[in-house]
């Protein structure tokens, strides 16, 4: 069993790529979105499995955290081909291509080691919103009207407030003058302000940037200290490891499927109860708030299931529910 498991793994004929593709690409087509607004958060990053392995990763914001849409793998943690440009704007091209047909509304968001001028033309051309977030040392070529005409200045030069937020519309942004919005945060509770390029509504940049975490970082702990332990893995060949990834990936996208499908159709769990929710009071007020994640709902489910000898539900339609 154990060669044969192997030999699997390092079988060349097998397309993981093609065939995650297929997978999401289902599951986008029958996702039951709720809101009326049709916004949908998507976030790409690079994780880091020690210095081993290296993936790129654009994932879907589902409630408080993400699945996986599409990824790259790499040997190594300085395989120049994970940070190139083309490796990026080839997976925003692709999850465009996957969400043509919904109607939906795309934001892409990102930390600020992605703020080159090239990502945000492209996602602006595929017709989509980004919240990048910037550095404070790219030059910005605002108006000043002081001295009337166009100064150039590190973005942390500009004006911002402490206590609440500045907006800098179609502002002239690095050496090749593209237009974009920056958008400060206040910084009352921080250090110091998130500073966000975007082509979209500037009133909403904050509150769409700040998905950007439980997005794709808990998609990544899911993947190693709070799930699958990735990180044990350290001496498999790039093929190998590229489809242990790639079943990886299946297995969060379904166990945060279930958790989602445990959240919404609850009557059918009636004989499994998990404490998803606590009621919290603070100056007599009732606060409800989630305390397990959809993953971690989806996991305890499936270990019940299958550790079990009583017959539970768990579906296998691969339908996921908006939260």
């Amino acid at each position: 069993m154990i060669k044969r498991i192997r030999r699997f793994f390092n079988n060349k004929l097998f397309q993981p790529y093609e065939f995650y593709q297929s997978f999401i690409s289902y599951i986008i087509a029958h996702y039951k979105k709720k809101h009326r607004d049709k916004r949908v958060h998507l976030v790409f990053d690079h994780m880091f499995s020690h210095d081993n392995y290296t993936i790129f990763m654009i994932t879907m914001r589902i409630g408080k955290q993400g699945i996986p849409l599409w990824f790259r793998c790499f040997k190594g943690n300085d395989d120049s081909d994970a940070f190139a440009s083309k490796t990026i704007t080839e997976g925003i091209t692709e999850v465009s291509n996957m969400f043509e047909s919904t109607g939906l509304e795309l934001i892409f968001l990102a930390d600020r080691w992605f703020n080159s001028t090239e990502l945000l033309k492209h996602i602006d051309s595929l017709g989509h919103t980004y919240c990048i977030r910037l550095k404070k040392n790219i030059h910005v070529y605002p108006f000043d009207k002081k001295e009337g005409h166009i100064v150039q200045k590190y973005i942390g030069e500009l004006s911002y407030c402490k206590y609440k937020s500045v907006t800098y519309k179609e502002i002239p942004f690095t050496d090749e003058r593209y237009i974009t919005n920056i958008v400060f945060s206040d910084w009352k509770d921080v250090e110091e302000p998130w500073i966000i390029a975007t082509n979209g509504d500037t009133r909403r940049a904050i509150k769409d940037y700040s998905y950007r975490f439980g997005g794709i970082e808990t998609v990544f702990k899911n993947q190693k200290t709070n799930g699958f332990n990735l990180e044990k893995i350290c001496n498999a060949n790039i093929t190998s490891f590229t489809t242990m990834y790639t079943l990886l990936c299946v297995c969060v996208t379904y166990l945060t499927i279930l958790g989602a499908d445990y959240s919404k159709n609850s009557r059918c769990y009636k004989n499994e109860k998990i404490e998803t929710h606590k009621i919290y009071i603070v100056d007599e007020t009732r606060t409800k708030k989630r305390v397990i994640s959809l993953f971690n709902t989806g996991l305890t489910l499936f270990k019940r299931a299958f550790c079990s000898l009583k017959y539970i539900r768990l579906p296998f339609t691969f339908i996921l529910y908006d939260i």
